[in-house]
């Protein structure tokens, strides 16, 4: 008895009661030895007393953890499963899912997702401003999101969760599981999974709020309200129910109130300003350009030493680095007891985040129309009517403009430049423009994101079995509108053509200013919505005794309906509005999945026991698979744990994947045709320019597969010091991508010309016409194998009744990210942004923090910290110019909270203490040059301020 009651004694420490204990919180020597040597006490006491329900204060809790769905003792399992409970997330001083993430540094830039990058930023016509995680680099299409372990409806048509519509005033508790686990959780979990637990039980009410900006001027205030209630006592009442609600709102900031934020470096010899300009340039017959204002090229454009003799346009103060958001949320969550050992549950979530992208002027600069488009007719009705008695030559140069959306200054316009066209031989001509259409304004895209999420069920304990079956519906609504800048083409076209708008400098005429406004397309362009609906089930139990312990097995099955519902606008389908790169086509997709799952844990010796999963899915229209995992967990003594495991996965193509039609977009600014303009070479529109790309689904996609394996160690000498350190391995063929990224493309169009749609020849010097099309469709291509190493340190290096001091590192080293090559060879991505589309693969990345908690006092210093990278070669630059180095990128937070005053919390923090800008990089992303903001924290030093109060 006596034996007994210290296991009853030591376990209900173990499991741990508070609610932000997480399910790995206990010092891992006193729960694995609990675990080893009281279970099968416990054990028995819950039988004898009619199961677990009943037994609650004879026997330690029995979780979940993320990786397995047998219910066990809470201690550190036979996967690397990282946690952050609300007492690290707070310490964080994050104020938003996307910012917590990026704590964990598992994650990567590279194939992930920030509003910034996805929005004006990105290069992605304004719209669908999403958030995403990509564990190891391998894409947020490879980690697996879930919302107390269950799925949620991916966003804009993907396979990803929007993490940014995921609530943090209800969040609990995050687990990173950092292995591939295709075989519990499904196909798309081949990264890993995170794993958000949200808060269950309260009594009371806690509302919080935090205020916060730059120290910097130029915006970025941020202003959030939250409140966390409940009532109820699941355990005294039978029931219990929660509410949780926010309201956050961020203003943005300008790449014009960021030094760092620019399309050109001299020293560098960065130059990614475009020759679609404001005051406009000229396109002559022979497809030189020339400008009638140089060098008097300002306000909006500028001089650029790197590329003179034309006007150049700097896209990058116009845009919205951080964009105006609003997040509002709203979710419930109640518990009923059904029966004594069964509970009734049910969630429901609404959230709506709003999202305000603003981006440079739009560009007119002979976009391909397609047939049918009111313009072809305009344009041919101009020439034929204005143009007709000009002399033949110049008719039909003329006339092959027709097909593109190209504006032409007539010579009776009172801004024509008489003097610039006799110089060139245009006397009585009109003029071709190359024009950015100050007068229409910037670009806004508001991108409103409307997410409903509902889920219901039984769980508990009957038979012998530890059971939880529901049912599930999750929508996801991006809605996209036009607010303002995004004109209609066939309109303002016609309306430069009459001669009325300046286009080298300001149109002082009010009704003309009035009528390019007019011509701005304001309204719907674009609804994205995905469902899933479905139901699973899932029971585990202890199958019989070995002399080390208890065999237990779980076993499930799940179906869920995934939809996609693609609607464009007339406007957006028609391709009516300047700005994108072809018409929105209208795609509706759906399929069914079924899956069946069964998992197995064996103690084989005292300390050591293995676990193996196999699991079956069936993917409608793309096939079936079986897909095993096996893992081993040793503890030869309480102080060493060692850990393994082997898995093979899939992911089938998503329904974007499979169905998405031909789908255009744009290069960055300064991409550069090396056939038609060699390096050294300038004056050609192929010099610096957008290319458009053609992309698109394939239904002939095939699924790809994986194989992944962890080795790791534990060591906690002491309850006070504890290190983990987990290798890895990840290897994905038949990997669904574009063929090769349009950088990769234009470094060597003639090795890639089989990527490149040329238009007719036009009397360039290289003898081929212009690139009008860069393929990027989707295809099975080649391999890519992933190896590194995690460690994972803590140490308490003060802990006394006054005071307790506590260190903590967690690191990623990557030793090897390479991708396989249409030969057959591999490149290495790692510290080399030239080998993959947006984001960086980085060596070693790693997050410090140290903390001191005396009294009603905590405070807390953290460093973040990445390594260096190489750099890209400019579009100026010769390929035997050496590449430089992109710096290391270190800053440090700082947060002080004090909770003397009853039921109040107070903290004070700064991110980026030091107010450090990111390090100078060629690479950059989307249309900003001179820093990466896939990871960076355009805010600088931002210094917050958050208030707390419990009501009892």
């Amino acid at each position: 008895m006596r034996a007994q009651a210290h296991c009853v004694a030591t376990g209900a420490f173990a499991a741990g009661r508070s609610p932000t204990t997480t399910a790995l919180a206990p010092p891992l020597h006193r729960t694995v030895r609990w675990a080893a040597g009281c279970a099968p006490t416990a054990l028995a006491l819950a039988l004898a007393s009619g199961g677990l329900a009943q037994a609650q204060t004879a026997a330690p809790e029995r979780v979940e953890i993320t990786g397995s769905s047998i219910k066990r003792i809470a201690a550190e399992t036979a996967l690397p499963v990282q946690v952050m409970n609300r007492e690290d997330i707070a310490r964080t001083g994050v104020t938003n899912a996307e910012q917590l993430l990026k704590a964990i540094s598992a994650t990567s830039t590279l194939n992930g997702a920030t509003v910034a990058n996805t929005g004006a930023g990105g290069g992605q016509g304004g719209t669908n401003s999403v958030s995403t995680i990509s564990l190891r680099g391998l894409g947020a299409q490879r980690t697996l999101v879930l919302i107390n372990g269950r799925r949620s409806a991916p966003a804009g048509g993907g396979s990803a969760v929007d993490i940014a519509t995921i609530p943090l005033a209800a969040i609990d508790r995050v687990e990173v599981l950092k292995d591939g686990a295709s075989a519990v959780y499904g196909s798309d979990a081949m990264a890993g999974v995170v794993n958000f637990i949200l808060r269950r039980e309260t009594q009371g009410l806690d509302i919080s709020t935090t205020l916060g900006t730059p120290t910097r001027d130029g915006g970025g205030q941020e202003a959030k309200v939250s409140l966390f209630g409940g009532l109820g006592n699941f355990d005294r009442d039978g029931y219990s129910a929660t509410l949780a609600a926010s309201y956050a709102q961020v203003k943005p900031i300008f790449g014009s109130t960021r030094s760092f934020a620019r399309n050109i470096n001299v020293d560098n010899q960065l130059d990614k300003t475009s020759t679609t300009a404001f005051p406009a340039n000229i396109r002559l017959p022979n497809g030189t350009l020339r400008s009638a204002n140089y060098p008097d090229c300002g306000p909006y454009s500028i001089v650029s030493p790197l590329s003179p003799g034309l006007c150049r346009y700097d896209n990058a103060p116009y845009i919205a680095l951080q964009p105006d958001s609003k997040l509002a949320t709203l979710s419930l969550s109640s518990r009923f007891r059904v029966a004594t050992d069964i509970e009734a549950y049910a969630d429901a979530g609404v959230i709506r985040n709003r999202t305000l992208n603003t981006t440079q002027h739009v560009l007119i600069n002979g976009a391909a129309l397609p047939a049918g488009h009111p313009y072809i007719a305009s344009l041919t009705n101009l020439i034929n009517t204005k143009y007709g008695n000009l002399p033949a030559a110049q008719v039909t140069q003329l006339k092959s403009l027709v097909g593109s959306a190209w504006a032409l200054l007539p010579p009776t316009s009172p801004y024509y430049p008489t003097t610039f066209a006799n110089a060139n031989g245009l006397q009585g001509q009109p003029l071709v423009l190359l024009f950015r259409s100050i007068p229409t304004g910037v670009r806004q895209t508001e991108d409103t994101t409307d997410n409903q999420r509902v889920v219901a069920g039984l769980r508990g304990s009957a038979l012998g079995w530890d059971f939880d079956a529901g049912v599930l519906y999750s929508q996801n609504k991006i809605t996209t509108n036009l607010t303002q800048g995004w004109t209609d083409t066939n309109k303002y076209l016609n309306l430069l053509n009459t001669g009325v708008i300046n286009p080298f400098g300001e149109t002082t005429d009010p009704a003309a200013r009035q009528a390019a406004m007019d011509s701005n397309y304001n309204g719907l362009f674009n609804i994205t919505t995905t469902k899933i609906t479905g139901a699973d089930i899932k029971a585990s139990r202890d199958l019989y005794a070995l002399p080390a312990g208890n065999i237990g097995l779980a076993v499930g099955a799940e179906f869920r309906k995934e939809e996609l519902d693609i609607a464009p606008s007339d406007a957006n389908k028609q391709f009516l509005i300047s700005g994108f790169g072809a018409a929105g086509v209208p795609v509706a997709a759906q399929r069914n999945v079924s899956s069946a799952y069964a998992e197995v844990n064996v103690p084989l010796l005292k300390g050591l026991e293995a676990n193996a999963a196999v699991r079956y899915d069936n993917y409608q229209r793309v096939g079936s698979t079986t897909n095993p995992k096996a893992s081993l967990r040793w503890q030869p003594m309480d102080l060493i744990l060692v850990r393994a495991s082997i898995g093979k996965g899939f992911r089938a193509p998503t329904l974007i994947d499979l169905y998405q039609p031909e789908a255009r977009g744009i290069t960055t600014n300064g991409s550069r045709d090396l056939v038609r303009c060699p390096i050294g070479t300038s004056g050609l529109i192929d010099c610096s320019t957008q290319f458009v790309t053609i992309g698109g689904g394939n239904p002939a996609l095939q699924p790809e597969k994986s194989r992944s394996t962890t080795l790791g160690i534990v060591i906690e000498p002491t309850k006070d010091y504890s290190l983990g350190i987990d290798a890895y391995q990840v290897k994905i063929t038949d990997v669904i991508r574009t063929g090769l990224s349009t950088a990769t493309i234009l470094a060597d169009p003639v090795r890639y010309a089989s990527y490149i749609t040329r238009g007719a020849a036009d009397g360039n010097a290289s003898g081929v016409g212009p690139i009008t099309g860069i393929a990027q469709s989707l295809t099975n291509l080649g391999s890519t194998i992933v190896e590194g190493v995690d460690v994972d340190l803590k140490a308490r290096v003060l802990n006394t009744p006054e005071a307790r001091a506590t260190l903590r590192l967690a690191g990623s080293y990557v030793s090897k990210y390479d991708q396989e090559n249409l030969d057959g060879t591999f490149t290495s991505s790692i510290n080399n942004p030239a080998a993959i589309g947006i984001g960086v693969v980085l060596r070693w990345r790693h997050a410090a923090s140290a903390t001191l908690e005396t009294g009603p006092w905590s405070m807390t210093l953290s460093q973040n910290y990445q390594v260096p990278y190489r750099d890209l070669r400019t579009s100026l630059q010769a390929a035997s110019v050496p590449l430089r180095t992109v710096g290391s990128y270190e800053t440090y937070d700082a947060q002080v909270s004090y909770s003397g005053i009853p039921s109040v919390r107070l903290t004070l923090g700064i991110k980026n203490l030091l107010d450090r800008d990111p390090p100078y990089t060629n690479y950059g992303a989307g249309f900003v040059g001179s820093y990466d903001l896939s990871y960076t924290d355009v805010r600088g030093r931002f210094a917050y301020v958050t208030a707390s109060y419990r009501f009892k």
